[in-house]
């Protein structure tokens, strides 16, 4: 594992990240770590990013970014949306862990923007007594895709704009997120991993 220099700013965090994808996309399986206390994570967390992704299975945060533990606070919620959950997880990591940036990151082919544009398009419902709590998570994702005008809701229009629409609603909240941007001292990012390629695209 090779340690590289802590970011103490947005913009060092973003770059660090999208150096990270670029090593993994090269096929780099080497993690690399920027915090402070490397491998001694019996001392604490350092981390200098939070991501806000999406629970499918086949997106790793950490492998995405070519980062070992303790590099990255991540909360994981079908359709990356922001609820109480993933924001109190977010607020925690900006408030008491100082992170720098905070990426919403959707990815290609998402089931959830799948469901939501079916419940767009009125071809399927999520009744509470058949489907539980599925219906209020897909219902989360639909604002999203009824923002699109119609010929533009493809899955991945549906995809980014859910991705800027939930770091969008992210950036504004108060009395955490909002203000340290404001300040300078974080910065709030929307952006798409294609599963296929293992890229990630910043939007």
């Amino acid at each position: 594992m090779t340690t590289e220099s802590h970011p103490e700013t947005p913009a060092d965090a973003l770059h660090a990240l999208l150096a990270g994808n670029e090593r993994h996309r090269a096929g780099d399986r080497h993690l690399r770590t920027h915090s402070p206390l490397g491998e001694r994570h019996e001392e604490g967390q350092q981390p200098f990013a939070a991501i806000i992704a999406c629970a499918d299975s086949r997106v790793s945060p950490a492998l995405i970014f070519g980062l070992d533990r303790g590099n990255l606070f991540v909360s994981r919620v079908a359709g990356n949306t922001v609820d109480t959950g993933t924001l109190g997880s977010t607020e925690y990591a900006v408030a008491v862990l100082g992170v720098r940036l905070v990426m919403v990151l959707g990815h290609s082919d998402c089931g959830a923007v799948k469901a939501a544009l079916e419940v767009t398009n009125a071809t399927k419902s999520y009744p509470a007594e058949r489907y539980g709590s599925i219906g209020p998570l897909v219902d989360a994702v639909v604002p999203s895709v009824e923002s699109l005008p119609d010929d533009q809701r493809t899955l991945p229009n549906c995809v980014a704009a859910n991705a800027r629409a939930q770091a969008s609603k992210l950036a504004g909240t108060d009395p955490i997120i909002r203000p340290a941007v404001a300040s300078g001292s974080l910065r709030v990012v929307a952006a798409v991993y294609e599963i296929e390629s293992g890229r990630v695209v910043l939007l």
